[in-house]
């Protein structure tokens, strides 16, 4: 190992006393050393790597002196245009030495960012014409290797890198370090800013400490991280990242939770984002006036006022906070506002010395990301009627058309049509249980002129308006739908379930009848943009209803647990639906409680969120001809084989689940734990005895197994965690 000491002295004695860059981990003992030993204008911490050559530049420019310029290697991309069009042979001609850690170096494990970057650093050195070499470990052999490289610059006139291996500096504690005496915590706040956040919004964090302590703080509570993007490197970059999302998204607040470092570091963002004029986007700022994770070396932070700078820049409103019985109101504030707005957050240096980092690869996050932003605008507190017109007003609507039952809308008309109170709307009812093509594309000649769709009803009312929204803005009929690739989606729609069951609300499925055919349609232009869910609307159904769509509920969230499909988010949601079902379904069912109404709306949402993910299995896939030849109601129907399924799945036998055996018997545990299970045949008798359906088939004029089991849906069946063979199938019926 090198002493930075000796490392110092040998440039000083070659003129080397100009010392600019940011601030790397594996140059950290040294970054302490010069910020101890050296006058500020002679080391300055620069905002990014390509502002330190520029400084290094400068330096040579009025004295004749190279500088030393440091980084990481994925600084060199900041460095790039630079290095090529002002200090290249063929340009300018400017000397200068880079030391550059050698992060993701090949055969040393390294964070997912910077494997990459280490694969290539070697290469990008050479595509610049830039020498260099790599620092040996060994002091003599070192220095050598240093002299040689400042004997280059000087007679060459060029750049010259030394890449530097981690643990190549002996230790050295910086005595100089700026503290500050903020009261917060970077993690309490992070915690505070998370969960003061709605469901609907989603959060764009920076590198480095501030996505860890973030990701930790989901683990905690055992949530998924889907609503999070944990930017693990281009640093400075996440609030444009954030903004090209907010752009896209413009009914979901879209967080960016941001370092001082990295936000000093390409802060001519700020006037481009609040040039956007994004009512959605919330930028906050932790600031503790350090580059924490790569030594605590300070930042210019300490002398910008973040709330005129974000003014200055056209954000429409700023706040800063440095006390934590101040910061709820500050974060509730944000929330309110208009964006762009910022908040400053002062908080302490430091973080915990087992803070742990994510343990999915960044793909991974991507793609949970991604899915959660195709899900819809939810609503879903007691209150949650109340948005109806907020959304209404803020889409300028003109011409509403609000699908709805027959007989179901009326005993919720009056709460429906008093947020409705000044909008022009028009009601088509005309829609069968199972809805048909014919009739959709009757109804799509028929209306016309609509700028936003409102659906209130069960599941059948749902799906019948999704399909016609989809063929609606695509001028085309049901059964063209049903190829239809390439489409658009231009007609906001809403969705205001009033059975608690199906979830259709929060899925990118419909189900359409052609000529007497079952057709399960896909597309994520199917899904609603907006979800209403308020048990007021589900309370008074009819308790025969009322049971049929909890079962469904309740088989839909255990059938998306063990779905071959399932994620952590997907079970995630499955959980919620479960321990909802479990606690309130008896009493929703029999009592008529308010409460326990708006517990399982909730239920069913979460089971149609967490199926919209994994599908469903073959509980589902059996009960299509159970509902079509005996008009048994669908959630009835599943309910029959869930109990058989549940052990021929806890069996794990003939596995279809690649992540194996001892994963599906975990996973049947879970639910069950979940659920309180000990005997299944029990549990689900039990149950089912309680909220009125009868599982015996004689009893419900079910003869022929054969011919259901004969007539199931393969595809859901390819969806089940084990092969299922048609005796298995046979077996799973109480006759």
């Amino acid at each position: 190992m090198i002493n930075v000491k000796d490392f110092y002295n040998t440039l000083k004695e070659n003129n080397l006393d100009f010392f600019c860059g940011v601030p790397d981990s594996l140059l950290k003992d040294f970054c302490a050393y010069i910020t101890d030993n050296v006058e500020p204008t002679k080391n300055i911490i620069t905002a990014n790597e390509g502002n330190a050559i520029a400084f290094a530049a400068g330096h040579y420019l009025a004295t004749g002196n190279p500088g030393v310029v440091y980084m990481q290697n994925s600084g060199l991309g900041n460095c790039i245009n630079p290095l090529l069009s002002l200090t290249d042979e063929e340009v300018y001609k400017i000397p200068l030495l880079m030391l550059i850690g050698w992060r993701g170096e090949p055969n040393v494990k390294d964070e997912p960012q910077h494997i990459k970057q280490g694969k290539v650093t070697d290469k990008i050195l050479n595509a610049c014409s830039i020498e260099y070499e790599i620092l040996p470990l060994e002091l003599n052999q070192a220095l050598d290797t240093l002299l040689k490289a400042c004997k280059y610059i000087k007679e060459n006139k060029k750049p010259f890198a030394i890449i530097i291996k981690k643990g190549t500096f002996e230790k050295y504690q910086l005595k100089n370090a700026k503290t500050n005496n903020f009261e917060l915590t970077r993690e309490d706040a992070i915690k505070q800013a998370a969960k003061i956040i709605d469901s609907n919004s989603v959060i764009i964090s920076t590198t480095g400490q501030i996505s860890r302590e973030l990701y930790e703080y989901r683990e905690s509570l055992q949530q998924p991280h889907n609503k999070d993007f944990l930017t693990v490197g281009s640093m400075g970059h996440a609030s444009s990242i954030a903004a090209g999302i907010a752009i896209e998204n413009p009914q979901k607040n879209v967080y960016c939770f941001d370092g001082d470092g990295a936000f000093i570091m390409h802060m001519g963002a700020l006037p481009v984002i609040a040039e956007l004029n994004l009512k959605n986007f919330k930028h906050i700022v932790f600031n503790n006036e350090a580059h924490d994770s790569v030594g605590a070396q300070p930042t210019s932070a300490d002398k910008i006022d973040f709330e005129k700078l974000a003014k200055s820049c056209g954000y429409k409103e700023s706040f800063s906070v440095d006390k934590e019985k101040d910061l709820e109101k500050a974060l509730s504030d944000l929330a309110k506002v208009q964006g762009p707005a910022l908040l400053e957050i002062k908080v302490k240096c430091g973080a915990r010395k087992d803070l742990g980092r994510p343990k999915e690869k960044p793909q991974e996050n991507k793609e949970s990301f991604m899915s959660f932003l195709e899900e819809n605008v939810s609503y879903t507190d007691k209150n949650s009627l109340k948005n109806i017109s907020k959304i209404l007003k803020q889409y300028n609507t003109k011409n509403i058309l609000l699908f709805t039952g027959k007989t179901s809308y009326e005993h919720i008309k009056k709460e429906i049509e008093k947020e409705l109170k000044g909008f022009n709307f028009s009601i088509y009812n005309d829609i069968t249980p199972n809805p048909k093509a014919e009739d959709i594309d009757f109804a799509l000649n028929k209306l016309k002129n609509y700028d936003f769709i409102i659906a209130v009803g069960g599941g059948s009312v749902i799906d019948f308006a999704k399909l016609f929204r989809f063929c609606f803005d695509n001028k085309i009929t049901t059964k063209e739908a049903l190829n239809q690739n390439n489409a658009i989606k231009k007609t906001p729609l809403m969705a205001i379930p009033t059975t608690a069951g199906t979830g259709a609300e929060a899925t990118k499925f419909a189900v359409v009848y052609v000529k007497g055919k079952k057709h399960s349609f896909e597309h994520k232009y199917i899904l609603p943009d907006f979800a209403i869910i308020n048990g007021v609307l589900v309370k008074d159904n009819p308790k025969y209803l009322k049971a049929c769509c909890a079962a469904d509920a309740l088989c839909q969230a255990i059938e998306s647990y063990w779905s071959v499909n399932s994620t952590k988010e997907s079970k995630y949601y499955a959980k919620c639906a479960m321990e909802l079902c479990s606690e309130y379904i008896e009493k929703y069912i029999n009592k008529s409680d308010e409460d326990a109404a708006h517990k399982m709306a909730l239920a069913a949402f979460l089971s149609g969120k967490a199926i919209n993910i994994s599908k469903t299995t073959a509980a589902h896939a059996l009960s299509y001809k159970i509902t079509t030849d005996y008009k048994i109601p669908h959630g009835h129907a599943v309910a029959l084989s869930i109990a058989g399924l549940m052990k021929v799945n806890e069996q794990a036998e003939n596995i279809n689940d690649v992540r194996g055996k001892e994963y599906l018997k975990n996973t049947i545990s879970e639910i069950k734990s979940i659920l309180k299970i000990k005997d299944i045949d029990n549990y689900f008798d039990s149950l089912f005895q309680k909220i009125g359906l009868e599982m015996n088939l004689q009893k419900l004029g079910i003869t022929n197994i054969e011919d259901i089991v004969s007539s199931v849906n393969q595809e859901r069946l390819k969806n089940n965690p084990v092969l299922l063979t048609n005796k298995d199938l046979n077996k799973l019926f109480k006759i």
